[in-house]
This record gives C-alpha cells, structure tokens and sequence, in this order.
C-alpha cells in the first residue's frame, strides 16, 4: 500500500460512507478494504477529489457528474422518485400507504404554458453538447487530451447548462391533496399545542403532505429558539418528517415514472402551489443532510430538486454550491474566470 493510499485516505472514505448509510464504520471500513483496487481506479489520488469521487462509486451515485472532461456528466432524462431509494423507514411506508388510500386515482396534470428555459440563454449560460453517444473504437486506448480543454473538475452551476439543453419541458401539477387550507396553516403556526394538532390533522388529511412539512420546520424552529437539548435529536427528527412529506408527495409519480406526466421530462414548478409541500420537503431534506454532513444525500436531493424546478426560487443551487465546498473540493471563483488561463497553469 503506497502512500496515496494510506489506511488513513480509507479511514476517512470508510466514515463519511458510515454517515450517509448508517451501515456503522467497521462494515464500512470493510467495505472500503475490499473495494481498494476498484477505487484506486476512480482517480489518480486520493485528496478531496479523488475521496470523493471514491465515495461515489462505493454508493453507485452518479460517479461521472462531477469529473473533469467533456461529456463527464450524468444528468437525469426523467425524474428518479428519493423514496424509491433513500426512505425505507417503517413510517415513512405507513404514509405513503395510507396517503395512497386517501388520494384515490389523482395523477399530475399538465397546466398552462410550459416551461421554456430560454432565459438561460439570455443571462449568458451555454447548452451542453450531449454529443450522439460513443464512437466506434471507444475500446482503444484514449487520445492524450490538452488539459486546457478540459472543464473544472467541479461546475456547481453546470445543472443549468443541463436544463438550458434539454430545452421546453410540459409544467405539471401536484393533486391539490397535498396542501393544508391556507387558514390552517396560519392557525397551526401560531397554536401552542401545534404538534398535537398536526396529528390530528394527519389523521384527517393522510395525504398532505404540508403537514409533515410543517412539522419539521416545528422541530428545527424550536431547536433554534431554545439552543437547548441535543441538535443531532432535532435534526433527526425533522429528517423524518422531512422524508415522510415526500414519500407521500411522490406516490402519484410512482405510475407515471417512465412514461407521461412529471416522469416524461416534466416539470413541478413553484409557481403552482400544489407542486409547493413537495418543493418544500425536498429542499428541507437536502438541508437537513447538508447540516449532517450527509453531503453526498444531500447532492443527489438537491440534483433531483433543480430537475423538478429550475427556476429555482428556493436558492437549490445556492445550497448546492455550499455542498460541495463542504465536500473540500476547490470550488471554481468567478472573480478569477477571465484568467483561467493562468489558474490552469498554476495547477499544473
């Protein structure tokens, strides 16, 4: 084992993948052991970068999006549902279950004008090239490639050049199920007793999802106010809730997935304040895993976010940039752009 790929480079990728799996460090440890070869092979060092890219392909989450090079770039071509993969607990399945029963057949449909992102183009952003797929010969050795060609091993505004690319898109609408009469929601601010109350309320609306939206922002608005007890707790707590608003959220997307509706290259737009709990609840959770330092959970929520929104009036993309510098990679400065000629070099 050579130094680059010290037991303390596998020690670090062995914790951070314990605390976005919660597999525990030892079987994590272990995994990283016997995976050495194959992630020896995602870079050629392990620093930031390379542990992060090791990270990626021991959690199989899109390994390429962040890398250097042309066309290194996994960008989702229709909308891969968090609770298909991330929330397996016992109570996010009893809402969704019981959220399924209550809403009846309600789907997504599709409402006013679509969505055109041409004022990307306007403010300056360029499409990426998606290319026609692999040349014949893509099993020979590669070409020696100038590195000034190459694009920053890490964009975070490159999702916009996805969405500027992938061109007009049908905007859609959540069931109005998911949302809590506007009243309600100023009652159960204000109330005392607003936990109790949203209970009631769940058993009463299985299906709204704003509920278990207001619930968390109860639980992270009490540990703020009172800076007492234990954060961890809270945090915790409001990631439950936070996965239960969307579990229920996205069963209507479960039928659609691979075919019409938002599963087509649709859009839940923010303007549409049903497509709102779901906005709202996926934000919540890519923020909560963010202040875990689940910064690989929080990425691929944050990823699916942006797909579902680009507009962006939660600011996805600012969190987003805040991800990966808590990663520790080297995040592009705009102030520097017009000399990335010399930055190049001085890398080099």
């Amino acid at each position: 084992m050579s130094r680059r790929t010290s037991t303390t480079h596998f020690s670090r990728i062995a914790r951070r993948l314990a605390n976005e799996t919660s597999m525990g460090y030892q079987k994590a440890l272990t995994l990283v052991l016997e995976q050495g070869d194959q992630i020896m092979a995602q870079g050629p060092r392990l620093d930031a970068a390379g542990c992060d890219m090791a990270l990626r392909f021991l959690l199989k989450q899109d390994i390429e999006y962040w890398g250097p090079g042309v066309g290194a770039h996994v960008w989702p071509d229709f909308y891969h549902p968090v609770s298909m993969e991330l929330l397996r607990s016992g109570l996010c399945e009893e809402a969704m279950a019981a959220a399924d029963r209550a809403r009846g057949q309600d789907q997504p449909e599709p409402y006013g004008s679509d969505f055109d992102p041409a004022h990307l183009a306007a403010a300056g952003v360029e499409p990426l090239d998606y290319g026609d797929g692999l040349d014949e010969g893509w099993e020979d050795e590669p070409e020696d490639i100038d590195p000034a060609l190459l694009e920053p091993v890490d964009e975070p505004d490159r999702w916009r050049r996805h969405v500027l690319t992938q061109g007009i898109r049908t905007a859609y609408r959540l069931p109005a199920v998911h949302c809590l009469p506007p009243a309600l929601c100023e009652e159960l601010r204000g109330a005392d007793s607003a936990t109790t109350r949203l209970d009631q309320v769940l058993q009463e609306r299985p299906a709204a999802a704003e509920a278990f939206v207001l619930r968390a922002e109860l639980v992270l608005r009490a540990a703020r106010e009172h800076r007492a007890g234990d954060d961890r707790s809270a945090l915790n707590e409001a990631r439950r809730w936070y996965e239960c608003a969307v579990a229920v959220a996205e069963v209507p997307l479960h039928f659609p997935l691979y075919g019409g509706a938002a599963g087509a290259g649709g859009v839940l737009l923010w303007r549409e304040e049903a497509n709102r709990p779901l906005l709202r609840a996926l934000y919540g959770l890519a923020s909560v895993a963010h202040q875990q330092r689940r910064w690989n959970t929080a990425e691929m929520v944050l990823m699916r976010l942006l797909y579902l929104d680009p507009d962006d009036p939660q600011q996805a993309g600012a969190l987003l940039k805040q991800v990966r510098s808590a990663v520790g990679i080297v995040q592009p400065d705009e102030a520097d752009a017009s000399d990335s000629d010399s930055v190049r070099r001085a890398d080099a």
